[in-house]
């Protein structure tokens, strides 16, 4: 229903997706990793704040595919008996899922290269070996690629250069994914 509090709530999810992703890093900061002891530089942190990063744009484009179902297919199932929950999960979700698969691989794409709020929750560590637990210290790519690329060493170019372009062949494989997905399942009204 439309009211104060649905409204409070779009308000905030359009000004969160709006925000810069340092931010983000601030708020797992604070939230995360002072708060609630976290760990900093663990994979747990920085999955949490890319979560919280993400999830603004989920939202944003779920919103919109289920808007984008004509109401006619909803006043269709209603007529030939079918119930609310029927109507959404047999008739709404399976012709918007299109849009929603293609926003969540979009924001799954965007956190792949986002930088600046891991490097707030503290994942610049150098770590020799891989994680053996979620609250064990770890990199990510993107800082990775930036330790290495002010690394004054030159045995680190080729590695700084094969990392570049495994994260660039992943984006443009999660992007070429969106647009097929869209594409195969997206239906004209």
């Amino acid at each position: 229903p439309k009211n104060r509090w649905t409204d409070m709530v779009e308000v905030n999810i359009n000004n969160l997706a709006a925000v810069p992703s340092i931010v983000y890093g601030l708020l797992g900061l604070a939230v995360f990793i002072n708060w609630m002891n976290v760990p900093r530089s663990s994979p747990l942190v920085g999955g949490l704040v890319l979560a919280l990063m993400s999830l603004p744009t989920v939202i944003i484009a779920t919103r919109s595919a289920l808007r984008a179902v004509p109401p006619s297919i909803r006043e269709a199932a209603l007529a030939l008996g079918a119930s609310r929950t029927q109507t959404v999960f047999h008739h709404v979700l399976p012709l918007a899922l299109p849009g929603v698969m293609t926003g969540a691989i979009l924001s799954l794409a965007h956190a792949l290269g986002e930088t600046a709020p891991l490097l707030m929750v503290g994942m610049v560590s150098f770590v020799p070996g891989v994680p053996d637990a979620l609250t064990s210290a770890s990199t990510v790519l993107p800082v990775q690629i930036f330790i290495w690329e002010n690394a004054s060493e030159r045995a680190f170019q080729e590695r700084t250069a094969a990392a570049i372009m495994v994260l660039l062949a992943f984006m443009i494989i999660m992007n070429l994914a969106a647009v097929l997905l869209r594409r195969r399942f997206e239906r004209r009204w």
